[in-house]
């Protein structure tokens, strides 16, 4: 397995001195508003406060809550409110040790949740608006949380050396990722509340972690921020020459970005994923008081309505595998929000040599969501992506599998995009890789429909 190492080595305190310059600059341009939009970043300090700033870095107000404890993880729910985890804070635990939530203005809405037991420190969302937190301590136990805050369950994952400190939960809704302040990737399924194999084995301590779209884990990893794929073997680092070794917190932005804060610094910059390049740097507080970070990217989930329809083709590239670079790939749709409502289809055309299609026969998994950073003219339906798995036949042999996320952006179709494309064939050999973020449509069109 080939793995890319990026080192930004044109940054340091020149870099950051060019960071502060470039904020300076885009201050003004960006005005102050007054609830969370698409793209704002999400700071948590050890005061207890959260920074919210701009796409940009820029600050644009500082979240004071009314529980007190270091602010640690935080999460969106598909409403749009900000979820953020606090640890003790006293020695006995009587105060802080909760989630407090912040409705879109940025107003606390106050604690969440009951019996934490303790220091819980991040925060994810099933599709049905169950809530999961990780604590970091006592038994160190996932819980689990009905949208109102009820308690439904405490499952009793492996420690490493604390308890299940930072959490995601992977999109078959079962599996949830976690590490435990050791070199360990853990995993945990809630739905048969069992305990599965190690996902990863890192070369420092795994901090906070993010599963992106097509499967692959970026992992805050103390030394630098590591890049794992589906099987968990690293294919990509990240850092920034001069950082300290404890890059703590990371969080995906959904359009081929990331955010990553260092706790020895108090620096945080945004990543090309693909590149490694720096792409906006800030400082946000003296070393050993900048926590995690979260990026306000969280898409609603639209269950059981709607369908997708479409077709077009893209070209490959460099990034993709499995074909040629330059490669026309040709596809043709309808597929329900539902996957047990009718009809499914798929038809995917590959143009390399005497080609190849992928025929769809049983759409195994479907997922409607309405990305924010998409805005659909006019918004035809509730969603905007359409996010699906499925099995069939491969030049005419079955036991192939698919898996893709297709993408409205309105009128006139230009903007529509394959975003994640994966064929494999009945053996289980990749024959076609589109990873995120994908291609837009050279021509086609992706439709929504209510």
């Amino acid at each position: 397995m080939q793995m890319t190492r990026i080192m930004i080595r044109a940054t340091g305190l020149a870099g950051l001195l060019l960071g502060v310059l470039v904020l300076l600059a885009t201050q003004s341009v960006e005005a102050t508003h007054s609830t969370f939009a698409p793209g704002d970043v999400f700071v948590s300090m050890k005061s207890g406060q959260v920074q919210w700033r701009h796409p940009d870095g820029s600050l644009n107000a500082v979240l004071t809550g009314i529980i007190p404890g270091h602010a640690e993880g935080m999460g969106f729910d598909a409403t749009g409110i900000l979820y953020v985890a606090h640890w003790c804070a006293d020695p006995t635990c009587l105060t802080g040790n909760s989630v407090e939530r912040f409705s879109s203005a940025g107003a606390s809405l106050g604690a969440f949740g009951s019996g934490y037991n303790c220091n819980p420190t991040s925060v994810d969302f099933d599709e049905a608006g169950n809530v999961y937190v990780g604590q970091a301590d006592c038994t160190g136990d996932i819980l689990k949380f009905d949208a109102a805050g009820v308690p439904q369950a405490a499952f009793d994952a492996v420690p490493e050396n604390r308890g299940s400190m930072w959490i995601d939960l992977a999109s078959d809704g079962c599996t949830i990722h976690y590490t435990s302040q050791g070199i360990t990737v853990k995993r945990f399924n809630v739905c048969g509340n069992a305990q599965v194999a190690d996902f990863a084995f890192l070369s420092d301590v795994g901090n906070a972690l993010r599963i992106l779209p097509d499967g692959r884990v970026l992992v805050a990893s103390n030394r630098e921020i590591v890049l794992l794929n589906g099987s968990g073997e690293v294919v990509q680092t990240y850092n920034v020459a001069g950082e300290p070794s404890l890059w703590f917190g990371v969080d995906s932005a959904g359009d081929g970005t990331f955010w990553a804060s260092n706790f020895g610094s108090g620096n945080v910059y945004k990543f090309d994923l693909a590149t490694g390049t720096v792409l906006v740097s800030f400082n946000a507080g003296p070393a050993f008081e900048v926590k995690a970070v979260a990026v306000n990217r969280a898409p609603s989930v639209v269950i059981r309505r709607g369908r997708m329809t479409g077709g077009g083709s893209v070209f490959t590239n460099d990034s993709d595998a499995g074909v040629p670079s330059g490669t026309r790939v040709t596809h043709g749709f309808e597929l329900h929000c539902d996957k047990n409502r009718k009809p499914n289809t798929l038809e995917i055309n590959i143009h390399a040599g005497s080609g190849s299609q992928f025929h769809l026969e049983e759409l195994t998994f479907a997922r409607c969501t309405d990305d924010p950073t998409i805005t659909p003219t006019p918004p035809t339906a509730p969603f905007d992506t359409y996010e699906g798995k499925g099995t069939g036949r491969y030049n005419g042999q079955p036991g192939a599998t698919a898996e893709w996320i297709f993408t409205d952006a309105g009128e006139p179709g230009v903007n529509d995009r394959i975003k994640k494309l994966i064929i494999k064939d009945a053996g289980g050999a990749v024959v076609l890789s589109i990873p995120e973020p994908g291609h837009q449509l050279t021509f086609g069109n992706h439709q929504a429909h209510k």
